[in-house]
């Protein structure tokens, strides 16, 4: 049969094509838009940073600069209000729900134990082998976001304490322009003279009590434990919790004798969960002799933060490292306990994910969020970059130095055992140092951590 040419064919054969080219260009548009990847950035709202402003700014940067460099991505920023027990509550519940948990969070180097331990973490370790900055960092700082000998965290930066005192204060007291005591008997002396001379002035601040979390034992009785005579407080070697030492009641002993004495300042103060906040407008007031300070303190007062400004606030504070107790060597001392960015083990885009955590740990945005979150540099190079030191003149560099000659907290899911119990113990000798012993208080530390965890895992040093 001869086959005869119809028109109306190749019209529909045009528009089969045609239909064809159209369902396959939505199709790769579809699948365009599908490669788009969003990452979920959560980190501390209103805690970390000096001011919820400056947090926004932050983060609002490295999400802007990130999405220019990644034109396929977008990072949705979750910020998390509330004090530091409510970060840590909300993000736990975050990582509960696939739906709600974060790519990459910000989170307390303290607290990376437990997330570790609960599987939401993944370990860092490969992809830290390519970081430059990383090669950097000090070992200690290295550790303190390591979980079972793996990295599951890495520090934006860390905090040191020292003794912030007031020149006015000491001069009236009789006290030298340039003290640096040399023990923990110094500091109690110079807190009787300021009590004698001067009664409307707390004499000395030093932080406890349960309100205020684990970060109340790092910018508290971490400090004395940290330059005691038995200075730990966790033995890895046998991953044991030490519930009774030297050290440990040397740190109670120190609570006792200046409540005893009532050198410290109201408990309604340094019981309160926003205490560590309060100590810069204390300060500011000459409210405070002698304060255990963070190196956070002093940077509240620059133009930026100004919470309150004070622009010669290095003539009248004083910078003095914390003694060991009886001038042991290394003779100063601190503890330290920083923020860290980690990555989810859900992530759906685990490298896109670690690629963000290595954007905002470049040079620019580390000195940000030392400077703005009121930090010292997980790196040794950046402690002397004028636009750190500039920040905070009279006092960043050398909160700055106590870094290497400091400990942290270990990043073990039982650290908040240990810490709960301590706390526990150093608010009842706050609260009732007549009616608490150093025995009374040792007993009280031992009996909850005994309750919390098993038998294996404590110890006791004499």
């Amino acid at each position: 049969m001869k086959r005869f040419h119809v028109p109306g064919a190749r019209l529909k054969a045009s528009l089969l094509a045609a239909s064809m080219l159209s369902a396959l260009s939505v199709v790769s548009a579809s699948e365009a838009l599908a490669e788009k990847a969003t990452l979920k950035l959560a980190y501390s709202a209103d805690y970390m940073f000096s001011t919820p402003d400056l947090a926004t700014k932050w983060f609002e940067g490295v999400k802007s600069g990130f999405e220019a460099s990644h034109p396929d991505v977008t990072v949705q920023l979750v910020p998390i209000a509330g004090g530091f027990d409510d970060f840590i509550t909300k993000l736990s519940l975050m990582y509960n729900n696939a739906g709600t948990a974060p790519d990459v969070s910000q989170i307390p180097a303290q607290e990376a134990g437990q997330f570790a331990e609960s599987d939401v973490l993944a370990p860092l370790d490969d992809r830290l082998k390519g970081a430059s900055w990383w090669a950097n960092f000090p070992d200690p700082i290295k550790k303190e976001g390591s979980v079972r000998g793996k990295v599951y965290a890495v520090s934006q930066g860390v905090n040191t304490s020292a003794l912030l005192y007031d020149h006015g204060v000491f001069k009236k007291a009789g006290l030298p322009d340039d003290w640096q005591p040399k023990n923990w008997a110094d500091i109690l002396v110079a807190a009787r003279a300021i009590k004698k001379s001067s009664p409307d002035v707390w004499p000395l601040w030093l932080l406890t009590g349960t309100a205020g979390g684990s970060e109340s034992v790092v910018l508290g009785g971490a400090n004395m434990v940290a330059t005691s005579s038995d200075p730990g407080f966790y033995d890895e070697s046998t991953g044991r919790w030490i519930v009774d030492s030297k050290g440990i009641r040397e740190a109670l002993n120190f609570y006792r004798q200046a409540a005893l004495e009532g050198l410290l300042a109201p408990s309604s103060q340094i019981l309160n969960a926003d205490a560590p906040g309060n100590v810069s407008p204390l300060l500011n007031k000459h409210q405070l002799g002698i304060a255990i300070a963070g190196n956070y303190v002093p940077l509240n007062f620059n133009k930026t933060i100004c919470t309150p400004c004070w622009d010669d606030v290095g003539k009248d504070i004083g910078f003095a490292p914390i003694p060991t107790s009886q001038g042991q060597a290394p003779g100063i001392g601190s503890a330290f306990g920083g923020w860290d960015l980690s990555l989810s083990s859900k992530s759906a885009h685990p490298d896109l994910a670690w690629q963000l955590i290595d954007y905002a740990q470049q040079k620019k945005d580390m000195i940000l969020v030392d400077n703005w979150g009121g930090l010292n540099p997980p790196m040794p190079s950046l402690n002397t970059d004028p636009t750190f030191v500039a920040f905070s003149p009279d006092f960043n560099e050398k909160f700055a130095k106590l870094v290497p000659i400091s400990s942290a907290a270990p990043a073990n899911a039982d650290y908040k055992v240990w810490a709960f119990a301590f706390l526990q113990a150093t608010e009842a000798l706050v609260l009732k140092p007549e009616a608490t012993s150093v025995d009374d208080a040792v007993k009280m530390m031992t009996t909850y951590v005994s309750g919390q965890l098993e038998a294996g895992k404590i110890e006791v040093r004499k």
